[in-house]
């Protein structure tokens, strides 16, 4: 296939993957970022119902525990239970009767009758119904129940059939309002609330009730339950906002089995507790990561959903935000038309732009094949376009071009070559005569810089060119001098510097054993010492602990001994106490010993008189008689008494005097502890002292043995470095002795320096002992008296 057909196909092939490839990217791009998007925002409007309904559930947990708390409604309690104990007949059919069957005011309407005016029951409900009535309207709630500890619903505020039943026995003891009382009643005295989720109710006709209930305490007894039915209405308010939904989006709120609590607006059914949701994602919803994915099935529709779990007394509820995908995601579809529109419209301008540039290089193609054809069939009179060109073509036009000149000069040299032809044998000789003769003298030239270059390569440098070459290679001879004159000068000029090197390396090969030596014994002595700065550091660590300890063991003893000082005074103050007390008693039994000696005086007058009186004051002496040994008995038990409490006083002054001695040498003990206590705790600051300053020194001589041991590491390098300096020195005295150069004698052979040698003043002894005394190395073990004695200069 011709390239003027390939290059437009080739162009249009990547043209339309280059297109495709990035139009498909950019939709799925746009699309995944659409479709994220869309779960975003049904993410943020679950997140915002949640919020609300949280919200109002605390309001319920609120209410409810308003009305446990107001003395007015615990008042109202106690009143209608004491009306409904005191009440004739079967409570259950009277107060149906009187509140539902009686009651003028239709269905849905029960609550405004404010009284049945029959008997106490009713005026207690007189009382207190416009208060718990209003309490309910104000705030939304269908229903408030007060029930005893016994299950009886002893009051409600709308009168459904529930009202003045019992929960245990009565016909709804298996109902949510039941369930409601018996866990709060097993609960005890609690402030926590049971909360029965939404379910359907027969005395509400079964519409869906859940029940919010806590208990009423008098003292730490439960004495009933207050229960309020939380409406449906509220929570439906706030799930039919579909702000932000469009016209297929709703809010619903679920229960943990799927089924859904609020009714779908956008349906005709009433859905509540009959539809149900079956996705897992309702299960896996946590309150910290919503679910986000699709369902199927609900409303016959193809859906994307939010879910988010409500907090609130185990509930269990969940709020979704759902959205029919094909609105959801309505962007998509136009994006991909837009994606497509565009993509098609490129791809018609990107085939003819790739046209029009294939055409622009297949012609001048095309011009240079018919511009070689005309060359190749011998035609050199060519116009050939395009030489100017920057490009391949360019550069194929001016290649056509040296082709075409080429054959140009082919012509031209062929003419010379005839007129060549003509030239005599004279001139022949005489060019061939004079080819000989440069020969001869160029080979002279070539045999005499052999020569040269042999005696260069022995190592001869007196070598010197005397003799002329040709004119043409006269510069050569010059150069060649030159060279072998300035290689001579710089031989020269080493071997005179190797010498001092060689000597000056010795004196550092030297130099740098001894320094390697010196700074492995201070390493060493410094390793040593570090390690016994540790153990001392972990010695004083150690007592600074324990000096530590034995302050707290001090001011804890010192703690108790004021404490003992103090129950000692208090018994002090108790045993004069009851030595006050024990006179005070001796006191009152001498005036019962005085009243006792009275009434034996008096009976014994009354004895007297009986006697005076005769018959008739027989009874009358038996009597006094009596008294009279009464009276001896009571002086005599308080005497006995008196003498009891008298050694009671002497035992009690003898424990009071002792008390007081222990009182005193518990203070003494105080003040000893006290003394003690002062004492150690100025050992445990001073050992905390030692032990900061013990551990800086650690710290630094630590510090010191690593930048010792570096030292010592690079010490060593050095002395491998200056002795293999020491090496490649000699063996460049060597190599240079092998030279002969001019004008100079033969080199002598190198000494080794020796320790009797000549030295001068080495700046790196100077740099050591610098260094040594920086360190504080002076008085160190690690270095001897004579060390500067055995020191290499250099």
């Amino acid at each position: 296939m011709l390239i003027s057909r390939k290059l437009p196909l080739a162009a249009a092939l990547l043209t339309i993957v280059a297109i495709g490839a990035s139009s498909v990217a950019a939709l799925v791009i746009s699309s995944n970022t659409l479709e994220r998007k869309a779960y975003e925002k049904l993410e943020a409007v679950a997140d915002g119902r949640r919020n609300q309904v949280e919200t109002y559930l605390k309001t319920v947990e609120k209410d409810l525990n308003t009305l446990v708390r107001d003395p007015e409604v615990s008042n109202a309690f106690s009143a209608f239970k004491f009306g409904w104990n005191y009440m004739e007949g079967d409570a259950v059919t009277e107060l149906q009767k009187r509140y539902i069957d009686d009651n003028p005011h239709p269905v849905g309407q029960k609550h405004l009758l404010d009284t049945a005016d029959v008997d106490g029951y009713d005026s207690i409900h007189k009382k207190y119904h416009d208060k718990l009535r209003q309490f309910i309207l104000d705030n939304g709630y269908y229903d408030l129940f007060l029930i005893d500890e016994k299950g009886n619903v002893v009051y409600t505020v709308f009168k459904e059939r529930d009202y003045a039943t019992n929960l245990v026995n009565g016909q709804w003891k298996d109902t949510d309002l039941a369930n409601v009382y018996r866990e709060v009643m097993e609960a005890g005295p609690t402030d926590q609330f049971v909360l029965k989720d939404f379910m359907p109710y027969g005395p509400s006709n079964d519409a869906p009730a859940a029940f919010i209930g806590m208990p009423v305490t008098v003292g730490k007894d439960v004495a009933g339950v207050v229960v309020l039915q939380m409406p449906n209405d509220i929570i439906a308010n706030i799930m039919n906002n579909t702000t932000g939904l469009g016209a297929s989006g709703e809010t619903i709120l679920i229960r943990n089995d799927g089924f859904l609590i609020s009714d779908s607006t956008k349906t005709e059914e009433n859905e509540a507790l009959a539809t149900r949701i079956d996705t897992p994602m309702i299960a896996s919803a946590t309150r910290d990561k919503m679910e986000t994915g699709t369902i199927s099935g609900y409303r016959g529709i193809d859906a994307i959903a939010a879910f988010a779990p409500v907090d609130f007394g185990g509930s269990g509820w969940v709020v979704g935000a759902v959205i029919d995908r094909s609105e959801a995601l309505a962007g998509v579809t136009s994006l991909r038309n837009i994606v497509l529109l565009i993509a098609l419209a490129l791809l018609g301008a990107a085939m003819a732009a790739a046209i029009l540039f294939s055409r622009s290089i297949t012609r001048p193609i095309s011009d240079v094949v018919n511009n070689m054809s005309e060359l190749a069939n011998g035609n050199t009179d060519l116009e050939l376009k395009g030489e100017a060109r920057k490009d391949e073509i360019g550069e194929m036009v001016r290649s056509v071009a040296v082709f075409r000149d080429a054959a140009i000069e082919k012509e031209n040299l062929e003419r010379e070559a005839e007129e060549n032809r003509s030239l005599s044998d004279r001139e022949r000789a005489e060019r061939e005569a004079a080819k000989a003769e440069e020969a001869r003298r160029m080979q002279e030239a070539v045999d005499a810089l052999a020569s040269g270059l042999t005696r260069l390569s022995e190592g001869d440098l007196t070598v010197s060119l005397d003799t002329p070459f040709m004119e043409a290679l006269e510069r050569l001879r010059i150069d060649f001098n030159a060279s072998v004159e300035k290689l001579n000068g710089t031989l020269c000029d080493i071997r005179e510097s190797t010498g001092s090197i060689d000597n000056n390396s010795m004196e550092i090969r030297s130099a740098a054993d001894d320094l390697s030596r010196r700074t492995e014994q201070q390493a060493a002595s410094l390793e040593e010492s570090s390690a016994a700065l540790e153990e001392i550091t972990s010695a004083v660590k150690g007592t600074s602990e324990r000096a530590g300890e034995a302050a707290q063991m001090a001011g804890a003893a010192q703690t108790d001994a004021e404490k003992s000082s103090a129950v000692v005074a208090e018994a002090v103050s108790a045993m004069e106490g009851i030595e006050s007390a024990s006179g005070e008693i001796s006191n009152i039994i001498n005036v019962i010993d005085e009243i006792a000696f009275q009434t034996n005086l008096l009976a014994l007058n009354a004895g007297v008189e009986a006697a005076r009186a005769g018959e008739a004051g027989k009874g009358f002496a038996v009597v006094a008689q009596e008294v009279r040994e009464l009276a001896q008995r009571a002086a005599t038990a308080a005497q006995e008494i008196k003498e009891l409490i008298t050694k009671s006083g002497e035992q009690v002054g003898n424990g009071v005097k002792m008390v007081k001695a222990t009182g005193d040498a518990l203070t003494q003990i105080s003040e000893h502890v006290t003394n003690v206590n002062n004492a150690i705790s100025a050992i445990a600051t001073a050992a905390n002292e030692q032990l900061t300053g013990i551990e800086e020194v650690n710290a630094a001589v630590t510090q010191m043995d690593q930048m010792t041991q570096q030292n010592a590491a690079m010490v060593e390098e050095t002395t491998a470095v200056t002795h293999q300096l020491a090496e490649d020195v000699g063996g460049l005295s060597s190599r240079i002795g092998e030279f002969r150069l001019s004008g100079e004698p033969p080199a002598a052979p190198l000494k080794e320096a020796d320790e009797t040698s000549g030295h001068v003043p080495s700046p790196a002894r100077r740099m050591v002992k610098a260094v040594s005394s920086a360190l504080g190395f002076d008085g160190n073990a690690a270095t001897s008296p004579d060390d500067d004695e055995n020191w290499d200069e250099f």
